[in-house]
């Protein structure tokens, strides 16, 4: 299996091309924004091992790191990203008002 996500919703949400990294054919991705407040976001995904790291800076120090195993999709809605994991956790990628990463049990 693989993470199931929309290249056009990412690029919404970002903004910008992804970043290809590893060797031709692994399916490993940077996606990173930033605002105008000196937040940014770096969304790396391991499409087929399932596996994604996010950190949230501010300025030059980070504020929120985490690698999340077992990913299955990752979505768009209205103005956030939704990224689905097996163990019935859901992580919710803010870009408005400031950027972020809500964690929430479903």
């Amino acid at each position: 299996m693989f993470i199931k996500f929309d290249d056009l919703d990412m690029l919404d949400f970002f903004e910008n091309e992804p970043i290809s990294v590893g060797e031709e054919g692994e399916a490993k991705f940077i996606y990173s924004i930033k605002d105008s407040h000196q937040f940014s976001m770096t969304l790396t995904v391991d499409i087929y091992a399932k596996i994604i790291d996010i950190s949230v800076s501010y300025g030059d120090n980070t504020i929120f790191a985490g690698e999340f195993d077992n990913v299955l999709e990752i979505r768009k809605s209205e103005d956030v990203l939704l990224v689905g994991m097996e163990n019935k956790k859901r992580l919710v990628l803010k870009k408005y008002f400031c950027l972020g990463v809500v964690i929430e049990n479903i």
